[in-house]
């Protein structure tokens, strides 16, 4: 698949800093949960890894390893490349092992190309006609890796209106409405209870109050669900107090008699 020039750069850096890399000397992993002949892969630098056993690497919990960061840093490369190829298959497998490695501590020029790679991911990810990935699935990923919003969403808004990322937009919005209406971050970042911070809960919900509606008009999306996405501005409770509803429900009702 081809991708960004942004994405391609990144991509060249995480192989640069984080090829040739192993498990830390004397890591054994859990025998109870993979062979030896797993293990070992992770002291030969570079050797790819099959997809099944990839992604259960990445996705273990931080203690599962003595060094679970250098674990993780054996297998950025091949990962990183999974991920970009459009070929991964495990989005919503687990929460991914990168986010818990606490890779912002790592050296500056190391956490600095994880960043990117993350952010030049989302970047390809907006710009494309068709992707093998739904954009839900990529955002709360996004997340996952990086531990943070705010970068996603501010990118998010820096779209032309009306284009591709719009559309990518409209699909997250009535994918999301229900969750955000009733203070659900679980159906959004189904992972943010493994991190140590406030939730995003609000950041999203006041982001896109600001930024969707507009935004949806200019794709064309139901009307409705902008307005709807306009009420994430309110407190809980008076979200529910707009006449918006009743008629909503009166509409309903009639539709259903018919």
């Amino acid at each position: 698949m081809t991708v960004t020039p942004r994405l391609a750069e990144a991509l060249d850096r995480i192989h640069d800093l984080f090829g040739g890399l192993t498990a830390a000397p004397g890591e054994t992993g859990c025998t109870y949960c993979y062979g030896e002949q797993d293990i070992a892969l992770l002291h030969r630098p570079d050797a790819p890894l099959p997809d099944d056993l990839l992604c259960a690497f990445m996705h273990e919990v931080a203690n599962h390893f003595g060094d679970h960061p250098a674990v993780i840093r054996r297998l950025l490369p091949q990962f990183c490349t999974w991920l970009a190829a459009g070929d991964f298959k495990g989005m919503g497998y687990g929460a991914c092992g990168l986010g818990l490695s606490g890779w912002p501590e790592w050296p500056p020029e190391q956490a600095a190309a994880v960043r990117e790679f993350i952010d030049a991911w989302w970047d390809d990810f907006l710009r494309r006609e068709t992707s093998p990935y739904d954009v839900t699935r990529v955002f709360a990923y996004c997340v996952d890796l990086g531990g943070t919003v705010t970068p996603l969403l501010a990118r998010w808004a820096q779209e032309s209106p009306g284009g591709l990322g719009d559309q990518q937009l409209a699909r997250a919005c009535e994918a999301w409405e229900q969750d955000l209406l009733y203070d659900d971050l679980g159906g959004v970042v189904p992972w943010w209870y493994w991190f140590d911070r406030d939730e995003p809960l609000r950041e999203i919900q006041r982001w896109l109050a600001e930024h969707a509606p507009a935004r949806l008009r200019a794709v064309g999306a139901d009307p409705d669900l902008a307005t709807r996405i306009g009420f994430l501005a309110l407190p809980y409770d008076e979200r529910w107090d707009d006449p918006y509803w009743d008629a909503a429900d009166s509409s309903a009702s009639a539709a259903e008699t018919n």
